[in-house]
Order: structure tokens, then sequence, then C-alpha cells
């Protein structure tokens, strides 16, 4: 079975506007923090070793918390048998799906483990290094499949950001999610809209099939003179944000949450 596409379009500009028009009220959206781990010692030189070495650690916490482990870009062939196929297990997941941003198509690996509410938060905010929290299946992905040279240990909490998420939303005959990331000036809104291949389909198939499908979305958007962006990912101008405040000096004033409307 080839692995689902995961079509995303991220909207950096009149985001209040956006979720006007998908008729998904702020105050109606789940809101939860979120912290990403990076290399200690990096991140106060403002480096990002982690996700220049295609790896994403992010622990979202509130009502329900969840610590992710992702590697994206990477190859099936680069992971251990045993993380080539999904599987689901008490309190954890494993996808591999691939992700479209733009003119981005890559496949990524996500190793998800749940946790009680406000239990990452309450470890982040005590300076817990991210690395002990991570569960031994996680541990394990870590260590039989991330690129040599990339730091797994010794790792540093950045943020918290605001998430607010919306699920299940009818947009262009797809079901969509949507989530919204606010810290320091950034309003990012990403639009996410599974598609799975049929049985039997061909590769070439499914992505004519896909490319279609976020050909739509893209249009809905711009028929609303909203214009997807074109930049870097979320993660990647969200870090970029998160290490510059880790490594102001402890003169400056802190950095604050963009308040929503």
């Amino acid at each position: 079975m080839l692995p689902p596409i995961e079509i995303k379009i991220n909207i950096d500009a009149e985001v209040p506007r956006a979720l006007s028009v998908l008729e998904c009220p702020p105050e109606e959206g789940r809101r939860r923090s979120i912290w990403f781990a990076e290399a200690r010692t990096a991140a106060a030189e403002r480096a990002l070793p982690l996700l220049s070495g295609h790896l994403i650690i992010r622990l979202r916490s509130g009502d329900r918390d969840d610590l992710t482990v992702k590697l994206r870009p990477c190859s099936l062939e680069g992971l251990a048998p045993r993380w080539r196929r999904p599987f689901d297990d008490r309190d954890f997941s494993y996808r591999v799906e691939s992700d479209w941003s733009g003119s981005q198509h890559v496949l990524a690996a996500s190793a998800v483990s749940r946790r009680p509410p406000g239990s990452l938060a309450r470890a982040m905010q005590s300076g817990t290094d991210p690395a002990q929290v991570l569960d031994p299946a996680q541990r394990q992905f870590l260590v039989t499949c991330t690129p040599g040279g990339v730091p797994i240990d010794h790792l540093v909490p950045l943020g918290p950001i605001v998430s607010t998420t919306w699920s299940g939303i009818p947009l262009a005959g797809h079901t969509v999610d949507l989530e919204r990331w606010t810290v320091d000036g950034l309003d990012l809104l990403e639009i996410s809209a599974q598609i799975r291949a049929s049985p039997g389909e061909s590769i070439e198939a499914f992505e004519l099939r896909a490319d279609d499908e976020r050909s739509r979305l893209e249009s809905f958007f711009r028929g609303h003179r909203l214009q997807p962006s074109v930049e870097d990912t979320k993660t990647r101008r969200v870090l970029s944000v998160l290490v510059r405040e880790h490594s102001r000096p402890t003169n400056q004033p802190p950095m604050r949450d963009t308040p929503m409307p």
C-alpha cells in the first residue's frame, strides 16, 4: 500500500480573515502550548542542528498532551525495517506519509506518544531535558533511524508558542484540519488534508489525483483573495524565532505571543 499524502497549505497573511472564511471562530479551537527540542549548546548560537539533520521533536500540552518525533525528509530505505510500515500500540502511533507543502514533496516518518494532560508543560517549565521524556519506542526510533551526527541528547526546549487547532472542517469537497501557530509577530495557519490511495491504484495515478486535490484547495483560497505562502515551512520559521529568543541577552525584553483576535 502506498503511503498516504498529506497536503499542507500555509497562510501567513490575513489569518483572522481566513478563519472567518472557514467559519472557524478562534474561541472554538483547541488551544495548547508547543515546545520544540534543539541541541543545548547549538541553540545558544542560534543554530538548528536537529532541524538541519531532518529531525523534529515537538511537545504539545494542554487538555491532551502528545510528543512527536519526526524525520522529514526521510526515505524508506533509510529507516530500520521495523519502522518502514505504520502501526499503533497503546498510547503510541507510528505513521509514514508523504508531506506535500507547495512544491516540496517529501516522505515523513512520525512516532507519536500520548501523555497525561498537562504533564509535558510541567516537565518543560521545570527545565527537563526533552530527551528525558521520550518513551522507549521513540528512543529506539531515534537511535536506529536518525542520520549520523544529529544530536539526540543534551537538548533544550524552545518555546512555548500558542497552538490552536480545529478538526474535521469541510472544505472544497474535503475534510481538513487546521492548526494556527502564533509567536512574536508570526501568525501562521496550516490547512492539511490527507489523501489515501485506492486499492490497486498506481503511484502515478495517485499522485496525479493528489495534485488535482491540492490545486482545488489552493484555488479555494485564491478565490477568497488569500494567497498560500511559498516561504519556508512553518516549523522552520517558528524555530528560527524561538532560537533567536533563546539566545537573547537576559537584559532584553522577552518574547511575547502574538495576540489572537
